[in-house]
C-alpha cells in the first residue's frame, strides 16, 4: 500500500503500518563482485549480468568455473549443476597437479597480496583466470573437512586451511565433505543483514525441494578451455617461483596467525526469546548484558564494547555503534559480582541495564549514534591537516580500542556465526537468540576463550535466578 502513496506522504503511510523502507543499495553486489588489491587502497569492482554467468569452485588447490545461466540469464536445472559439481569432485588428478595454493594469497596482508597480484598480471594466462574468479556470480569451497560440532563447525568455516578459500569474494559458499554448509563473506561490501537475507532464502527453498534422484550419470569432462553450460572448465596458473614464494609465505603468516586463535562456542536450551518475553526482559540487551558480566568477573572491569546496529532506514546507511558498555551495564556488573547484594536489587539493575540497552539501540538504528559521526569529523579533519584534541584525548583511545566486539543474526535456519578478534585485546562474541536457544561463538587470540564462555554460561544462570 505505502508505495502507491506520494512521497511526501509515504512517511506517515510507513507509520500508520509500521513498514518503512531500507536501503537496498547492498545487494547488487551480493552477486558478481569482488575486492581486488591495491597498493594503496583496495578496489570493489561489479561485473554485468553478460560477464558473470558462471561459478568458481574450489576443491582442493584447483579452481574451475561451471557455468549455471544461459545467454538469457536462465538458470541451469539442479540435475545439470549437480553433474557438474560431481565432475570436479571426480578430477582427482586435476587437483593433485595444483602443487601451489593459489587461494592463500587472498589471505595476506593486502599491500603485499597487490604486490603479488601484480606480478600475478603480467602472465595472460594468470590474467585470464583471475579475471574468471572475480567475475563470477560466487565461488564454492567444497571442502574436505567434515566438520562435528560447533566448535569444528566454527573453525572449518571461519577459516579452515585457508588453501581451499578466496577471501576476496563477495561470498564463499563452503560446503563440508559430511555436508554441512556456510557462507562466508568479504564485509567491505556489504553487512550481514543483507547475507543473511539470502542465507534464509536458500535454506527455504532448498529444504522445500522434493527429494530426486541424485544426477550420477552422464557426467561432464571437465575441460581445459571454456566450456558450454553446465560443464566444467579447470583454470590454470603459471606460477613464478616470486609467486611460489609469496603463496608458502602466505601459509606460514596464516598459520601463525591461527595457531594465536582461540575459539569457544556456548550454546544453551535453557532460555531463548521466549522465556525471556515471559519476564519481559529485551534478548538483545539479555545477551549483551551477559557478556558485560562475563567480563567483569574474568577482567575485572567494564570494557569499551561495540555491536553493530543497521542503519539501513538511511539512503546508503550501513552501520551504527551500540555502546553496550552503558553506566548501568557497569551498575548491574558489579552487583551480580557482589554476593551481598540481594535478589530483588540485582533484578532491578539487570531491568535497569537492559531498558537502557534497548534506549541506545533504538538512537542508533535511527542515526543518532556518535561513532560514525565521529568517524567522519575525524577523516574530514585529517584531510586538511588537523587534529582536534578530542582525537588525543585518553577516554576516547580507550573508547577506540575494542575489547567486545559483539554482532549478531538471528535466524532458525542458523547454527552458529563467527568472525575474528579486531585486535590483540578484543573477544569477538558472534551471537544469536532463537525462539528457545541462544548461542555465542567466543574468538581470541590467546585471552582465555574457553574461560570466557565458561564465566558466560554462569552469567545466564544467574541473571535467570534473579528474575525467577
Amino acid at each position: 500500500v505505502c508505495r502507491f502513496l506520494p512521497r511526501q506522504f509515504s512517511f506517515y503511510g510507513s507509520y500508520a503500518f509500521g513498514a518503512y523502507p531500507l536501503d537496498m543499495s547492498q545487494y547488487k553486489n551480493l552477486f558478481a563482485s569482488t575486492r581486488v588489491p591495491g597498493a594503496e587502497r583496495d578496489e570493489l569492482v561489479k561485473y554485468t549480468p553478460q560477464q558473470s554467468k558462471h561459478i568458481v569452485v574450489q576443491r582442493g588447490n584447483a579452481f574451475y568455473t561451471l557455468k549455471v545461466l544461459d545467454d538469457d540469464l536462465s538458470i541451469l536445472d539442479h540435475a545439470s549443476i549437480e553433474r557438474g559439481l560431481r565432475a570436479i569432485l571426480n578430477d582427482t588428478q586435476g587437483q593433485s597437479a595444483e602443487s601451489h595454493a593459489v587461494g592463500l594469497l587472498s589471505s595476506m596482508r593486502r599491500d603485499e597480496w597487490a604486490a603479488a597480484r601484480k606480478e600475478m598480471l603480467s602472465s595472460p594466462t594468470n590474467k585470464a583466470s583471475l579475471e574468471a574468479i572475480d567475475s563470477a556470480l560466487f565461488a564454492v569451497c567444497l571442502d574436505d573437512a567434515k566438520p562435528d560440532g560447533p566448535l569444528d563447525v566454527s573453525s572449518v568455516m571461519l577459516h579452515g586451511d585457508g588453501k581451499n578459500r578466496w577471501f576476496d569474494k563477495s561470498f564463499q559458499l563452503i560446503v563440508a565433505g559430511n555436508g554441512a554448509a556456510a557462507v562466508n563473506f568479504e564485509h567491505a561490501w556489504g553487512d550481514g543483514v543483507a547475507v543473511l537475507r539470502y542465507f534464509n532464502e536458500v535454506y527455504q527453498d532448498s529444504t522445500a525441494l522434493p527429494e530426486r534422484e541424485r544426477a550420477t550419470d552422464g557426467l561432464p569432462s571437465v575441460a581445459a578451455d571454456p566450456s558450454g553450460l553446465g560443464v566444467p572448465q579447470r583454470l590454470k596458473f603459471d606460477l613464478s617461483s616470486s609467486t611460489k614464494s609469496s603463496i608458502e609465505k602466505a601459509d606460514k603468516d596464516l598459520q601463525g596467525v591461527l595457531a594465536n586463535l582461540e575459539l569457544a562456542p556456548f550454546q544453551s536450551e535453557e532460555f531463548g526469546k521466549n522465556r525471556l518475553k515471559k519476564h519481559k526482559l529485551g534478548a538483545d540487551g539479555f545477551m549483551q548484558m551477559g557478556f558485560q558480566l562475563a567480563h567483569q568477573r574474568m577482567k575485572g572491569y567494564t570494557p569499551a564494547t561495540y555491536e553493530s546496529a543497521s542503519t539501513a532506514a538511511f539512503k546508503h546507511g550501513r552501520t551504527e555503534t551500540i555502546r553496550s558498555a552503558t553506566p548501568e551495564a557497569a551498575a548491574f556488573a558489579k552487583a551480580f559480582c557482589d554476593d551481598s547484594v540481594s535478589k530483588d536489587v540485582r533484578a532491578g539493575l539487570l531491568r535497569a541495564a537492559i531498558k537502557r540497552h534497548g534506549d541506545i539501540t533504538k538512537d542508533a538504528l535511527m542515526g543518532k549514534g556518535m561513532d560514525r559521526h565521529l568517524f567522519a569529523l575525524r577523516t574530514l579533519a585529517g584531510r586538511h591537516g588537523q587534529s582536534p584534541a578530542i582525537f588525543s584525548d585518553k577516554s576516547y583511545q580507550v573508547m577506540g580500542n575494542i575489547i567486545l566486539s559483539t554482532s549478531t543474526l538471528a535466524s532458525e535456519a542458523l547454527y552458529a556465526g563467527g568472525f575474528g578478534p579486531v585486535n590483540k585485546d578484543c573477544f569477538a562474541l558472534a551471537y544469536n537468540i532463537n525462539n528457545d536457544n541462544a548461542g555465542t561463538v567466543v574468538a581470541t587470540y590467546k585471552l582465555g576463550s574457553e574461560e570466557f564462555a565458561s564465566h558466560l554460561e554462569q552469567a545466564y544462570k544467574d541473571m535467570l535466578a534473579s528474575v525467577e
